[in-house]
């Protein structure tokens, strides 16, 4: 699934990020006049460059490396860089992002749709990893499906060299 590089109008702001979740929300303003709202859900967030004051439309567009993040990176990512809005760019390397949208009936917020997701480990631009094919072991359990992204078993920091 490709759904990047991926743009809305609407006027998000950050609403939460939970750092023991490793999760970063972005929603539209409440209701008020509108009947529909929109949030962006980034999970197992490894990195976030993002002033919090955050505002306005969103454009998320992958790149292939920012900083010391690339396809060495011990675990599958997504590395977008987020654009459009108030206080310029930011930056955010996450597993998944979802955008959903709600709507308004009656005194009741109802789930509307999913408007696009993309996940690290079935995209064409997740970086890190390594692809694992059925048959294979991983962690001595065997592999179901095809193109399922594992975790490297060595660490992505060495560990400081004592002598």
């Amino acid at each position: 699934m490709s759904n990047l590089p991926f743009t809305i109008d609407c006027d998000l702001h950050v609403h939460r990020y939970t750092v023991s979740h490793k999760e970063l929300l972005l929603r539209s303003n409440d209701f008020g006049a509108f009947a529909y709202q929109t949030e962006i859900c980034f999970e197992a967030v490894e990195r976030m460059e993002l002033d919090p004051r955050f505002n306005g439309g969103l454009t998320l567009t992958p790149v292939s490396r920012h900083g010391d993040l690339d396809d060495s990176a011990a675990v599958p990512l997504l590395l977008l860089e987020l654009a459009g809005g108030m206080f310029g760019c930011g930056f955010v390397a996450c597993g998944k992002v979802t955008a959903r949208g709600f709507r308004r009936e009656g005194g009741d917020v109802v789930f509307d749709r999913v408007l696009f997701w993309e996940g690290a480990g079935h995209s064409v631009h997740g970086v890190g990893g390594r692809p694992v094919e059925t048959g294979d072991t991983e962690f001595g359990l065997p592999v179901r499906r095809r193109y399922a992204r594992e975790k490297r078993t060595s660490a992505r920091f060495p560990p400081p060299d004592n002598s």
